[in-house]
């Protein structure tokens, strides 16, 4: 018993040093991003009240930081009970040279407070790059609001902050 937890200690410390290591040199990427809801699908489920199921597709710009913009698009799940729940998808980001960069997200919606559309917090993490953004390694975070009910049509925005790691040239 003492060598399991003795061996869990020393595994733990070892990963938490190489996630120092490896995040040693790592940027940091700010930018806010605007879009809009091209599409909304949702399917009732039926066993409580307002709990959904649903599909979005959404495009939008992003502005970043250095000033730098790019095309995006957003294709995403969700499943709410009364506009709270889970949301997950990917964020494709088109640069005006082609590089592109890929990430995956997950995270919570809720109703805004003002009882119209709704806020999220999510997580997310890059999976893949081309051109100047190949191997792109790294993730972070991102808060938003959307300022309608769901569905083609709506605007929403999210502040997103995330390190990232490139390969050595």
């Amino acid at each position: 018993m003492r060598a399991k937890l003795c061996f869990t200690v020393i595994a733990v410390s070892a990963l938490a040093v190489f996630a120092a290591v490896s995040l040693a040199g790592a940027e940091t990427m700010k930018w806010r991003q605007v879009q809009f809801y091209t599409k909304g699908e949702v399917l009732q489920i039926g066993d409580v009240p307002d709990h959904i199921i649903g599909i979005y597709d959404q495009t939008g710009l992003a502005s970043f930081e250095t000033g730098e913009v790019a095309s995006m698009t957003i294709k995403g799940t969700l499943d709410y009970i009364k506009g709270t729940g889970p949301i997950q998808g990917y964020m494709v980001y088109t640069f005006e040279d082609g590089s592109t960069m890929t990430a995956k997200y997950q995270g919570t919606t809720r109703p805004d407070p003002s009882g119209k559309g709704a806020r999220w917090e999510t997580t997310w993490t890059y999976i893949q790059g081309s051109g100047r953004w190949a191997g792109i390694q790294g993730g972070g975070t991102s808060t938003g609001r959307r300022f309608a009910p769901f569905g083609g049509g709506a605007q929403a925005y999210s502040d997103v902050i995330g390190t990232y790691t490139l390969p050595a040239k």
